[in-house]
């Protein structure tokens, strides 16, 4: 279905390379989209931990995407399309010296018989590379600073490392390294153009030592590369990775090509910008709202944050200085905005591990058949399950499952809604942060406090959300999750309901894990100097989820702010296009025009809920340290550094008691 109105300007495409599926939307000047097409894409798991895709079909099935989301728009014809620009993850892809794709696979080959060169791109979430990556890390080099003091397994560098030092035929064939979007720009104009975001972000490039606009290899550390092993790539002038590297939005040569115009069903010519990482296109298409903090003045770039939450999470600051934070990649010079630097802290696992959570759970069969007997999405039907538990918590009106699995919510909870001394309530919130036993607040009227306040269902269930190790603040890809407080559960027919409360609250305890794990990375950075978040902008698909949008408000304390449009990131691809046609004065201006708030949700401030989340955050941050102590017994190492009793004097100390939980 056709919406939205004819704009003089002209209509822009953007074209998002996640990491199942390509999409492709058409918007116009004011950022609202119009259409769009999705086609899955392959994955290749020839071993654990190794993830590969091909870039041919990736390129097939954005050709496919747009000619369809123009199919929807009859009215809006190829000499329409002013401008088109790519998002892709940040993958490598590795073309041979006459560009084709030359294999990164490591699946059985028999004798005799040549690898599938099909298979030409390492995926971003690959973690083959891990000796290389720590490695590169023991040298403690300089660029280093720029990405949180080390290089995560998901960056560019230690791959190149692996396929020299693994495939050394493929690598030395190679002719070109390229992180996805740049292929996909290359593929559309025949002209290699790296992006300052992904170079910046993946690949230990420095744009703010390229100070000669005709020379971008002055960005490049050639004693990085050749402390690493990879100075062939300095001899070659770095011409495989990127000898021309531009800001996001930057027309590229004359546009498409004849070849990729036909390919695409738009016209010869059409621009294309430089592109970008998709967490970035995220950003770029929301960060540019129009909003206001409670004095009424517009908030500031350098005060917002944003949220890209799918299969993993990308928070992203921007800030008109170098913030330096250990653990969090950054400070990039011009990876977003030009002018302004770019910190990337982020989340490993989100989407995924709120998916892993629930179809491990014994409880998911039963659970989707519910969902699917009443048409709604499973997590629809868990939000929905915790509203009924919530009123159940009372005892007034009735009593969770009796079934062992509900983590002691059997048993009826004392409960409070006001507190005689507000001045008492918030010493107990002060000593909470502080790690401080703290006596409990005087109650009255103890029937109200728990109906709406869903948080409460996890009192005795906590976790570390790192399952697939912890991007920041601790850069540690062998950090593991935890769950606490974990019981005896019945799988009899007759106690699937039960599961279903089980599963419900397991499933609310991640996401405020991962709520948890987002304050702690607005902490490290105000840490560090940079300006405390006034709004966070979230986008992505888990951002539809309205129980994990008030959960991150509730314990950040910070309102969250959601995009007009859901697809955020093809608006913030289609930005870049916008940009490239010569549509907008600068890429700034373009994200004032085409990002638009669509809500906002309020942190809840009720003091009894704020000591309520105080006191499982503490339990949180000493859960990471128990979980150090534990490896550290593990290894036979002294753990006095990481052990509990070191952390009975620190922010970290046992959470007191309290009879209002």
């Amino acid at each position: 279905m056709e919406t939205g109105n004819d704009a003089s300007e002209g209509y822009f495409m953007g074209a998002d390379c996640g990491s199942g599926s390509v999409r492709v939307g058409i918007c116009d000047s004011d950022g609202k989209l119009l259409a769009s097409s999705k086609e899955d894409i392959s994955t290749n798991n020839p071993r654990s931990g190794f993830y590969e895709q091909s870039s041919d079909e990736i390129w097939e099935c954005l050709c496919r995407s747009a000619k369809a989301a123009m199919k929807k728009l009859p009215r809006v014809t190829p000499d329409k399309i002013k401008g088109i620009g790519f998002d892709a993850t940040c993958s490598l892809v590795v073309l041979d010296k006459k560009d084709e794709p030359i294999s990164v696979s490591t699946g059985y080959t028999p004798p005799g018989m040549a690898d599938d060169n099909k298979w030409n791109v390492i995926m971003w979430r690959d973690h083959r590379a891990s000796a290389e990556t720590d490695f590169i890390n023991s040298t403690k080099h300089e660029v280093l600073k720029y990405v949180g003091g080390q290089v995560s397994i998901e960056m560019e560098a230690p791959k190149l490392l692996w396929l020299k030092k693994n495939k050394p035929l493929t690598y030395k064939a190679a002719g070109r390294f390229m992180d996805l979007t740049d292929f996909l720009a290359y593929r559309a104009t025949g002209i290699d153009v790296r992006s300052k975001c992904t170079t910046a972000c993946k690949w230990t490039y420095l744009p703010h030592k390229a100070t000669d606009s005709k020379n971008s290899t002055q960005g490049w550390s050639s004693d990085f590369w050749d402390s690493i092993g990879l100075g062939d790539i300095v001899d070659c002038k770095y011409s495989p990775i990127g000898s021309d590297v531009r800001h996001i939005g930057t027309a590229i040569g004359n546009g498409l090509t004849e070849k990729a115009a036909k390919e695409l069903g738009l016209l010869k010519g059409t621009p294309v910008g430089v592109g970008l990482i998709d967490a970035h296109a995220g950003a770029l298409g929301m960060l540019g709202a129009k909003i206001s903090d409670e004095k009424g003045n517009e908030v500031p770039l350098e005060r917002r944050l944003a949220l890209v939450c799918g299969t993993s999470a990308c928070h992203l600051t921007l800030s008109k200085k170098p913030y330096f934070v250990p653990g969090v990649w950054g400070p990039f010079r011009d990876a977003v905005v030009p002018g302004y630097w770019v910190l990337e802290p982020g989340q490993s696992a989100v989407g995924a591990l709120m998916d892993f959570i629930i179809k491990s759970h014994w409880a998911y069969k039963f659970v989707k058949s519910e969902a699917e007997k009443n048409d709604m999405s499973v997590f629809d039907l868990l939000n929905d399950h915790l509203k009924t538990l919530k009123s159940l918590q009372q005892g007034s009106e009735g009593k969770l499952s009796t079934a062992p699995s509900l983590s002691g919510f059997e048993q009826v909870l004392p409960t409070a809604s006001h507190y005689m001394d507000v001045v008492q309530m918030k010493k107990a919130i002060w000593e909470a942060k502080q790690g401080k036993p703290s006596p409990t607040p005087t109650a009255v009227n103890t029937k109200k406090i728990w109906r709406n306040k869903i948080a409460y269902l996890t009192k005795n269930l906590h976790c570390l959300p790192d399952y697939y190790g912890n991007r920041c603040p601790f850069a540690d890809p062998t950090m593991r999750g935890m769950m606490s407080g974990l019981s005896v559960f019945n799988t009899a027919g007759a106690a699937k309901s039960a599961g279903m409360d089980e599963l419900a609250i397991r499933y609310l305890a991640i996401m405020q894990a991962l709520a948890y794990s987002t304050r702690q990375i607005l902490e490290s950075l105000e840490s560090k100097g940079v300006p405390p978040v006034s709004v966070i902008f979230m986008c992505g698909g888990v951002s539809k989820n309205e129980v994990f949008v008030q959960q991150h408000a509730d314990i950040t304390g910070v309102r969250i702010a959601t995009p007009r449009d859901d697809e955020t990131v093809l608006i913030g691809a289609a930005t870049a296009g916008a940009c490239a046609g010569g549509s907008f004065k600068n890429l700034e201006d373009a994200m004032k025009s085409m990002s638009h708030v669509g809500s906002v949700t309020e942190p809840d401030k009720t003091l009894a809920l704020a000591l309520y989340h105080e006191r499982k955050y503490q339990v949180f941050k000493r859960m990471y340290r128990d979980h150090l102590a534990y490896r550290a017994i593990m290894k036979g190492s002294p753990t006095s550094d990481v052990s509990t009793d070191s952390c009975a004097t620190t922010q970290c100390a046992t959470v007191p008691t309290c009879d209002i939980m």
